[in-house]
């Protein structure tokens, strides 16, 4: 990218080209010699002093739209900039000519407009060649000449604008505060300027390292709990998992977060007990992960190359509702019907979280669901509890079936031979 001194680079390089192509087409020589600016028409003498001249006038600056559309730079998750995005802008010149004798000004602007069209392009060549002129120009800063235009991503391109018509010249040249004269209007796009202002370089690699697994990862086509078909996973279940390519270099089985070996491994096989996860699984719809990991770094460490998609486990919670966990405190009869309201005690496995959705449904003489109390009813920094609360107010006395919903999943009901459900039982 170029500096900020590109501007003036690019105008010393159009006057450079315009003096190179004056003297090589003979047309300086013809008019008595010539001389090429760039400043402000106001101070360009005119009258009985004008002499045989062209200036350049850089007269505005605009945003190139389409480098003004990249956004803002990119950043990484501490906001610091990771990349330094240009400045590009468009410059609009004012190229007017001068001449004391008659078609002075007219050989002038011809030749001018010649070169516009036979150069469209600043290629990195001119840019270096005319930055660099031998015999060297005194009027050239060093800076200037410095300026890396020629190493930019872009190449500068020179368009001949279309010029404004009577009105507008008349206000243009009044603002200039300068007598009228033949004048081209040209555009060169795009000066890339480089800020100050970099990127926060990122640390040097200390060393590159490689692995190798085979590209043929795990699928999972099922999960279920050990036993007949049916059996519901809870936390006492055995997970079987069955798929293809399971077995790997250090196997793992993760639900949510929470990740354990397979206690038997095949193929297309592998076997791990709940109980036996580095965490504990909270219960709902989890999604289970088999990884196939590689030792990689120094010194080696595994890490998780490959994996299967996710698939759904519904973990069902488990409950106990004893007797003492039901406390009515208070009865009363409406229309023959004895109303009790109180608390009923949950027991869960697995632990329940504050976060968790958890309501209690009680299904007998009257039925109803009962939600859990804010947070469930956790305490303190545990985070969890086996022990969830459920107030009841005019439930109809009698037994009820009681089924705990943690997530949108069921605690699952006993059943007897007959297959008729038996429990949990609530007792009001």
């Amino acid at each position: 990218m170029s500096t900020a001194y590109a501007l003036a680079a690019v105008t010393a390089v159009l006057r450079a080209q315009l003096m190179a192509y004056l003297r090589a087409t003979g047309a300086s020589s013809a008019v008595g010699g010539v001389s090429v600016t760039a400043g402000p028409p106001d101070r360009v003498s005119v009258g009985n002093q004008e002499g045989n001249q062209v200036n350049l006038f850089l007269s505005r600056v605009t945003r190139n739209p389409t480098w003004a559309n990249l956004g803002p730079p990119p950043r990484n998750g501490a906001g610091d900039d990771v990349a330094a995005v240009p400045l590009g802008v468009d410059l609009h010149y004012v190229a007017s000519v001068y001449g004391h004798d008659p078609l002075t000004g007219e050989i002038l602007l011809g030749h001018l407009l010649a070169m516009l069209h036979e150069t469209p392009v600043l290629t990195r060549a001119t840019i270096r060649r005319s930055l660099a002129p031998d015999p060297p120009d005194a009027t050239l800063p060093a800076p200037v000449a410095e300026s890396r235009l020629a190493e930019q991503v872009e190449q500068l391109r020179i368009s001949v604008a279309n010029s404004p018509g009577g009105e507008e010249s008349f206000r243009l040249w009044s603002a200039f505060s300068a007598p009228y004269r033949s004048s081209v209007f040209l555009d060169v796009s795009v000066v890339l300027i480089d800020p100050l202002r970099g990127a926060r370089e990122p640390l040097p690699v200390r060393s590159v390292t490689a692995g190798t697994v085979d590209v043929r990862g795990p699928e999972v086509d099922a999960v279920r709990a050990d036993g007949p078909t049916g059996t519901p996973v809870t936390a006492a279940a055995t997970l079987v998992v069955t798929g293809r390519n399971l077995t790997g270099p250090d196997t793992r089985i993760r639900v949510g977060t929470a990740t354990a070996s397979p206690a038997a491994a095949s193929a297309t096989e592998l076997r791990v007990p709940l109980s036996a996860f580095d965490r504990p699984v909270a219960a709902g719809l989890r999604g289970l992960v088999v990884t196939h990991s590689v030792d990689l770094g120094d010194p080696p460490a595994p890490r998780a190359a490959l994996s299967s998609d996710a698939v759904p486990v519904t973990y069902r919670p488990t409950i106990t509702v004893a007797p003492a966990d039901v406390v009515v405190d208070s009865s009363r009869t409406v229309d023959s019907v004895v109303l009790r309201t109180g608390t009923v005690t949950v027991t869960v496995q697995p632990q329940v979280e504050a976060t968790q959705q958890v309501t209690l449904s009680l299904t007998g003489t009257g039925g109803t669901i009962l939600p859990a109390p804010p947070g469930n009813g956790v305490t303190g920094d545990a985070g969890t509890t086996d022990r969830v609360r459920f107030a009841f107010r005019d439930l109809p006395a009698g037994a009820y079936l009681a089924r705990l919903r943690v997530d949108g999943v069921d605690s699952p009901l006993s059943t007897d031979p007959t297959g008729r459900y038996t429990g949990p039982s609530v007792v009001l």
